[in-house]
């Protein structure tokens, strides 16, 4: 199940993170969680209308969103744009809600447009890091 199993964004280490650059970083976040979400609406769907999972694979996903966390909070540190008073609370927040809002998607499409769906979690993203302290 490659979307579980899978813990680290391959891009991130090419990502352009000098100054003006926050909404391409963004934008890459999310293009990356709907391309990890894309293979198999159908899981998705099960996943989340039946929440029993074995302990397993509950420590497997926990270990690997903490990878995930860490990885976009170490981006987060080096990028000159962002402005958050957390840089913890800031990458937990931005992967829950963009992997929240992708699986749902996913698993049913029909809800919103793909290209509408990553416009919106991109602006909505880039907004947050980008605000005032």
């Amino acid at each position: 199940m490659r979307h579980i199993d899978r813990s680290a964004w391959n891009q991130a280490d090419q990502l352009d993170l000098s100054p003006g650059s926050l909404r391409t970083m963004a934008r890459a976040l999310v293009r990356d969680a709907i391309d990890n979400h894309r293979d198999d609406p159908q899981l998705l769907r099960i996943m989340i209308e039946e929440a029993s999972f074995s302990q397993e694979l509950l420590d497997t996903v926990d270990r690997h969103g903490k990878q995930r966390v860490s990885q976009v909070r170490d981006l987060l540190a080096r990028h000159p744009d962002v402005r958050v008073r957390d840089l913890d609370t800031a990458a937990e927040l931005i992967l829950f809600t963009v992997e929240m809002n992708t699986h749902k998607h996913m698993a049913d499409p029909r809800s919103i447009p793909e290209e509408a769906l990553e416009n919106e979690l991109t602006d909505l993203v880039t907004r947050y890091l980008g605000g005032d302290r």
